[in-house]
């Protein structure tokens, strides 16, 4: 399983930074399965988001247009 920073996160400019940094040296380095000896056939990634800092609740509004009917 493979991480990934999530666009939903409300980070401050410098845990956003330090973050992409993280996330670059993870780049750099050895891979999980190079690290455990697998062969890369045999290995299935799978990706999910990373939320550090949900974003806050925020309310939407619905925009009716002419096209269409209110309810």
């Amino acid at each position: 399983m493979e991480k990934f920073l999530s666009q939903d996160n409300e980070l401050p400019f410098i845990e956003r930074i330090v973050m992409q940094v993280y996330f670059w040296l993870k780049e750099l380095s050895l891979s999980e399965e190079r690290g455990f000896g697998l062969q890369q056939s045999n290995v299935t990634i799978e990706k999910y988001p990373l939320v550090v800092s949900p974003a806050n609740k925020f309310t939407l509004k619905r925009i009716y247009t002419d096209d269409e009917d209110e309810y």
